[in-house]
C-alpha cells in the first residue's frame, strides 16, 4: 500500500467522521466526496454541456457533455459512485474532464436519481435513458458519428454501468456499447465473501456501510437476487460488452467484482480483470495523490486507446 494511502486512512480514522451506516442520507450528501477532497482541479476540454434528456416517468435526467479538443475518437458514458446514495455529475466533474482530455473521447456524465428518494429501478432506468441517447442522438451533439461507445462507472455507478450495457446490447440497437469499463463494482449482496470479512472495517468503504447502501437502494433482502440489481445473479451475461474490470485489493467488494468477472468469461464474454494490489475502495478519486492509483488510470487509458484505434 503506497504511504500516502496508509497516511489517508490515518486520517480519516482520527478525524472520527460519523460513518454512512449512521447517517441519513441528508447527512450523508452533506459533506465533501474523496474526489473533492484528493483530485484537484478540472483540466480544460474544448466545451463543457449541461442539458437533459428523457428517462422513465417522465423524469428529464441531467447529464453533462464534455467534448475533447480534437474530434472525439469515441463516447465514454460514466456513471458516478457513492452507493446509490450520494455523489453526483458536479463531484465527479475533475474526472469526467480528465478522462475527456487524456482520452480523446466525449465523456457524458449522467446525474442519475438517487436513493431512497427514488430506489430501485430508478436509478438504472436513468443509465439505460443514457445509453439509449448516446447510440440514437448523440452524434447530432457532437458533430458526428460515436465511433465507439464506452459504458464506465465505479462502484454502483459500475453496477449500473453493467446492467445497463448489457441490457443495452440485447435489444436490437444499430449502436451496441463496445467497452465497459467498472472500477471496483458492486455486482452482489454477499456481505460475507472473504474480502467482505478482510476489510470489514478500517480502509474506507465499511461492510456495515454497504449494508446502508443497499437498503437505501433495495430494501427488501428478498429482491436483491434480481439480476438488474445484483449482475453477479443473472443467469445469462452473454450480451454483455467485453469488459475491463479493475478491483481494489484491499476493499470489501473485491471478491464480488473479481467473481462478476470471471461469469463473464465463463459467459464467452471477453473480460480482464486486474486487482489492483495495496488499493482501496475509491481509489479513481486518487489518481493524483497515490502512484498506485495512477498507474492504475494508465490501465483504463489504455484500454480506451485500444477500443478506440
Amino acid at each position: 500500500m503506497d504511504t500516502e494511502i496508509t497516511e489517508l486512512l490515518q486520517k480519516i480514522k482520527d478525524a472520527k467522521r460519523t460513518p454512512f451506516w449512521q447517517s441519513t442520507p441528508e447527512q450523508a450528501r452533506s459533506g465533501p466526496m474523496l474526489m473533492d477532497l484528493l483530485f484537484g482541479p478540472a483540466p480544460d476540454v474544448a466545451r463543457v454541456e449541461d442539458f437533459s434528456i428523457a428517462s422513465s416517468n417522465g423524469h428529464a435526467l441531467p447529464v453533462r457533455l464534455y467534448v475533447p479538443r480534437e474530434q472525439p475518437r469515441g463516447l465514454i458514458v460514466y456513471f458516478h459512485g457513492g452507493g446509490w446514495v450520494v455523489g453526483s455529475v458536479a463531484s465527479y466533474h475533475p474526472l469526467t474532464a480528465t478522462l475527456a482530455a487524456r482520452t480523446g473521447c466525449a465523456v457524458l456524465s449522467v446525474d442519475y436519481r438517487l436513493a431512497p428518494e427514488h430506489p430501485f429501478p430508478l436509478p438504472l432506468d436513468d443509465a439505460i435513458a443514457a445509453l439509449r441517447w448516446s447510440a440514437e442522438e448523440a452524434e447530432t451533439r457532437l458533430g458526428g458519428p460515436v465511433a465507439r461507445l464506452i459504458a464506465m462507472g465505479d462502484s454502483a455507478g459500475g453496477n449500473l454501468a453493467t446492467v445497463a450495457a448489457r441490457l443495452h446490447n440485447r435489444t436490437d440497437t444499430a449502436r451496441p456499447v463496445d467497452l465497459q469499463i467498472l472500477a471496483y463494482p458492486v455486482t452482489g449482496h454477499d456481505f460475507d465473501t472473504g474480502s467482505y470479512q478482510a476489510f470489514a472495517e478500517g480502509h474506507l468503504l465499511t461492510r456495515r456501510d454497504m449494508m446502508w447502501f443497499w437498503d437505501q437502494y433495495l430494501p427488501d433482502p428478498a429482491q436483491r437476487d434480481n439480476p438488474l440489481a445484483s449482475p453477479l445473479h443473472a443467469p445469462d451475461l452473454s450480451h454483455s460488452p467485453p469488459a475491463l474490470i479493475l478491483s481494489a485489493g484491499c476493499d470489501p467488494l473485491r471478491d464480488e467484482g473479481e467473481a462478476y468477472g470471471q461469469r463473464l468469461l465463463a459467459s464467452g464474454v471477453d473480460a480482464q480483470v486486474l486487482r489492483c494490489d495495496g488499493l482501496v475502495h475509491g481509489f479513481l478519486a486518487m489518481i493524483h495523490y497515490a502512484p498506485s492509483a495512477s498507474r492504475a488510470f494508465d490501465r483504463i487509458l489504455a484500454a480506451v486507446d485500444l477500443a478506440t484505434a
